[in-house]
């Protein structure tokens, strides 16, 4: 039997992206597979029968005391257990256990690459993080990036060699879950949110799901949709996710919006997939991605997509044909967008049809995940 050891930084991240793949490898293969991160108590109880569960602590953010108690921490855990193959996602998670399996000896190890933080940064903070994410690519033996473009991104600033790496399937990480996701649940679900939020009956819904952050294009996002909704009382924007830190976001942008009758914010939801039901168009303005889990959801929902030109969102539409991209940081040109598809109802049907038929063929769960488990496996047995 060999021994497989999962790790991403916070348990949420493990739940959404990592547990059911570790599933079906489990089922396929006679592994015995760990799983660590900051875990609840809610998750090791809903998992410890299904594998091994170690709960170690990491926070956000970078600093050495952290880095050497948590490097540490993995480093005891694998020398423990002599793993045969180790799998890690997320930046601060990846760092430590990058560096713990290498002193450790583990033969495998595989760099989940499903975004790269340091793009969104400048100066001395961008070149710091660089490094981090080279050390994690040179410790690693094997890389998984979330994209096409985003593995040709890293090749291109030397983060690592084109041989090291790979992608999944067409891109992403796990896929949709269409039992959440369902489009026939649509005007369902979509009645319940307008009794919830009568404000939106009517009008063209513009939706954000995600962090209110600057570099997830939140500026620009307010920015065009105040100047439209000045001569256009038809539509409405719908703001799904936390607002506990505005991260960079214009303070009197974030005034206007939280003034305006035409904007929704429903804060932190684990139902996602409710909200997007109401929406007609997912703007997604966003700096940086992966691959963009949110966009691929949208798509199953039947919501047309607005996306920036960056590494992988670019890639889980096609332009023009299952969504419409901006530059991204182009206020102005979103505005223009936005506009377009506020008009044109003929448009923004064409777009969601082919996004739907895109999505539920290249980015269904069954597929994600048998592509991983096929890859998994041949790492094992290399």
């Amino acid at each position: 039997m060999k021994k497989v050891c999962a790790i991403s930084t916070i348990d949420m991240t493990m739940s959404s992206f990592v547990v059911d793949a570790m599933c079906a490898l489990q089922q396929q293969e006679d592994v015995k597979i760990t799983l660590a991160c900051s875990m609840s108590d809610a998750f090791y109880e809903k998992y410890k029968g299904v594998f091994h569960c170690v709960d170690i602590p990491m926070s956000r953010g970078v600093n050495l005391l952290d880095i050497v108690k948590s490097t540490y921490a993995f480093y005891k855990l694998f020398k423990k257990e002599k793993f045969d193959y180790v799998q890690y996602a997320t930046p601060n998670a990846s760092l430590y256990a990058s560096m713990a399996a290498t002193f450790a000896g583990v033969k495998k190890r595989v760099y989940c690459q499903w975004g790269i933080r340091y793009v969104g940064f400048q100066g001395k903070s961008r070149w710091l993080f660089k490094q981090l994410e080279k050390l994690i690519c040179r410790l690693s033996t094997h890389i998984r990036s979330a994209s096409q473009k985003n593995l040709d991104f890293a090749v291109n600033e030397g983060l690592y060699k084109v041989e090291k790496a790979s992608i999944i399937g067409n891109g992403g990480t796990i896929g949709v879950d269409s039992r959440l996701y369902d489009i026939t649940k649509r005007v369902e679900l979509n009645s319940i949110v307008l009794e919830q939020y009568p404000s939106l009956k009517g009008k063209t819904v513009f939706g954000f799901v995600g962090r209110m952050d600057r570099d997830k294009g939140v500026n620009e996002l307010f920015d065009a949709f105040l100047k439209i909704a000045i001569r256009d009382t038809n539509i409405a924007l719908l703001m799904i996710g936390p607002m506990d830190k505005a991260d960079g976001i214009d303070e009197n942008l974030l005034k206007q919006a939280k003034a305006s009758q035409q904007i929704v914010f429903t804060g932190y939801t684990n139902e996602v997939f409710k909200y997007m039901a109401a929406m007609d168009v997912l703007v997604h303005p966003s700096y940086r991605e992966g691959f963009s889990m949110v966009i691929q959801q949208a798509m199953f929902m039947g919501v047309t997509i607005l996306t920036t030109d960056i590494p992988g969102p670019s890639e889980v539409i096609e332009a023009g044909v299952s969504g419409l991209l901006v530059p991204a940081r182009e206020s102005d040109m979103l505005t223009e967008k936005m506009k377009i598809l506020a008009k044109n109802c003929y448009l923004r049907e064409k777009l969601a049809r082919a996004g739907y038929e895109r999505a539920t063929k290249l980015f269904n769960r069954q597929r994600m995940i048998e592509l991983t488990v096929k890859d998994r496996i041949q790492i094992l047995n290399s």
